[in-house]
């Protein structure tokens, strides 16, 4: 499991003062190897490695999620006391104390579907090495063609990617990237801005139709091989016991 690459070079095989040795630039995974492989790439980090993209084999696979970040609320503060049974983890929090008092961010840290699509990666893993089942194949993140950014969808999350309730039936912007350039280590934990009582009202008229949408995009998730069974069940659960939609403007 290789995860969150944010280079495609490799590093130095020497140092000063020694002689520098020449590294390639990019550098792919080699696919003549029988260990399989699994690229788990989050929204941070796939611009820097783009040029290093490579097609599936029968060894290798590419998983880039979509509105998720290198690291993020979860692998710096709420982790921790998760123990795969509460659905409200499966809740969006905008958090600018990432990991307090040590990391504040100026604009809150992502909370995004990074550890659900994790979960899957590793079974996939696993299974792949046990039975010889390959783990799915995923589409990749759509770059745009000014090659400057991703192509971003009517809220402003990136098209393409691996597909999770929280880009497929979103609540709020998440991104990899939107830290301001001061916060150097923040840069790695990107953003969540939550949809104002407005949007959400405009994308759920009801309560129903925020389950159905939850349910919809779960299930499409769970089908492709990118949200385990049992995570899928604390996430629609979530969905029925949350205060998602508050209120309805007049």
């Amino acid at each position: 499991m290789i995860h969150g690459r944010g280079r495609g070079n490799s590093s130095g095989l020497s140092a000063a003062p020694q002689a520098e040795v020449p590294t390639p630039t990019p550098v792919f995974i080699r696919t003549d190897l029988p260990e399989p492989v699994i690229a788990l790439q989050n929204e941070t980090d796939v611009p820097g490695s783009i040029a290093a993209r490579q097609a599936d084999s029968s060894a290798y696979r590419m998983w880039e999620v979509t509105g998720s970040a290198h690291t993020d609320l979860y692998t710096t503060l709420i982790g921790n006391t998760d123990r795969g049974d509460d659905p409200t983890f499966a809740d969006v929090k905008e958090q600018n104390d990432a990991r307090p008092p040590f990391i504040f961010c100026g604009i809150p840290v992502n909370d995004g579907p990074g550890h659900w699509v994790a979960n899957a990666a590793i079974a996939a893993l696993d299974n792949w090495i046990r039975s010889g089942e390959p783990a799915p194949s995923a589409p990749l993140m759509d770059w745009n063609t000014e090659q400057a950014d991703f192509e971003l969808d009517e809220f402003g999350n990136a098209k393409g990617g691996i597909r999770t309730p929280w880009v497929d039936a979103p609540v709020a912007v998440l991104r990899g990237t939107g830290q301001p350039p001061a916060d150097a280590f923040c840069n790695l934990l990107g953003t969540t801005e939550r949809f104002d009582e407005g949007q959400l009202a405009a994308l759920y008229p009801d309560k129903q139709a925020y389950i159905d949408a939850i349910d919809a995009a779960t299930d499409s998730a769970v089908d492709a091989g990118f949200l385990l069974p049992k995570d899928a069940e604390l996430i629609k659960a979530r969905a029925r016991t949350s205060p998602l939609p508050t209120s309805h403007p007049d």
